[in-house]
């Protein structure tokens, strides 16, 4: 038996435990009695900041989860948390506990994925939201495959705007996203590069923006509305290419943008392979304007506290093989646009 191990005999009145050491004193042997749940709840409250905010994320009360907490800092023999500050703030013990807490929790999720993949669990349902600027053809040739590989399984395809992949993945509501890193914490996820996709700012041919020669008129520019994408997201986020106080049309999906600017209604910047026909035919027309991120680099993304069935992992490996190491990104972030993602 290894010096460390223990073993939990019949309790006496004392309330005794004999160890493997033989010993009825517990300072002098190692109890097991560190839980699962007390690893989550810790590390969500480090993760979140406060215990409401764990709370909240791991859908249990409060007091559950301060209780967690308090039973492992007293099993453990130390203080986690400094509780005299607004937030829950590490003290150097937690902060160091906190790194192999996390690896552990990590290690237990990959491992409950590797188990269900050698049980050849097939789930019933996979869910993968795309951002809407996403071109489908590498999607659709993904989808299909695994139609084919496995035909039982249904799968929901979501198409998502701005920080609305991000809330998908946070709340469950998508196994696999392809997105930009917008509202994504990169230490709770896996993130693989998938694509980078060319925006460019468009207006109809005759368009009065258009018809100007460059460099346009911010002023004109503003005078004119700008079709923009909504966010998807319920909470508040950044926004893309959006000129600070220009007038601004809002729409929901990449095809209804794209119609209203042909109809001359205003400009707005879309993805290339979106308007690359009507470029070419001079239907539409690039416009410079030197406020506009050029490109948005795509990432195949899932969660790392989750265990991925055998179809959902499918997925995450053959994006993995279908994406392209993004380039150095060369947009420019000038001028008074809102924050770029």
């Amino acid at each position: 038996m290894s010096p460390f191990a223990f073993t939990r005999t019949a309790v006496d009145q004392n309330r005794k435990m004999v160890c493997g050491h033989g010993l009825h004193n517990l300072r002098f042997c190692i109890v097991g009695r560190m839980t699962y749940d007390q690893l989550v709840a810790f590390t969500s409250v480090a993760a979140e900041g406060t215990f409401t905010g764990a709370s909240n994320a791991l859908h249990k009360s409060q007091p559950a989860v301060s209780k967690l907490i308090r039973n492992l800092e007293g099993e453990l023999g130390v203080v986690l948390f400094d509780r005299t500050r607004y937030r829950a703030t590490l003290t150097d013990a937690g902060r160091v506990f906190y790194e192999r807490a996390a690896a552990v929790i990590e290690s237990t999720h990959a491992l409950r994925g590797f188990g269900l993949a050698l049980g050849g669990k097939v789930e019933a349902i996979v869910r993968l939201a795309v951002e809407a600027v996403t071109p489908l053809d590498p999607i659709v040739k993904i989808l299909r495959a695994a139609e084919a590989r496995f035909p039982s399984v249904r799968v929901e395809l979501h198409t998502e705007r701005l920080a609305g992949a991000a809330e998908a993945l946070h709340e469950r509501r998508a196994d696999v996203v392809v997105a930009t890193m917008l509202g994504i914490d990169a230490a709770k996820v896996d993130a693989m590069p998938f694509g980078r996709v060319r925006i460019v700012a468009v207006a109809r041919a005759d368009h009065p923006v258009a018809t100007r020669r460059p460099p346009i008129p911010p002023a004109l520019l503003r005078a004119h509305p700008q079709i923009v994408l909504r966010d998807s997201a319920q909470g508040s986020s950044p926004a893309l290419n959006v000129l600070e106080g220009g007038l601004r049309w809002t729409v929901t999906d990449i095809g209804a943008k794209k119609e209203l600017i042909l109809a001359g209604m205003g400009w707005g910047g879309l993805p290339e392979h979106v308007v690359a026909r009507e470029l070419a035919d001079g239907t539409l027309k690039a416009l410079v304007v030197p406020e506009f991120a050029e490109a948005m680099d795509l990432f195949a993304i899932r969660r790392r506290d989750r265990a991925h069935g055998v179809v959902a992992t499918a997925l995450w490996e053959a994006l993995g093989s279908a994406g392209a190491k993004p380039e150095p990104s060369r947009a420019r972030r000038r001028g008074r646009t809102r924050t770029h993602r």
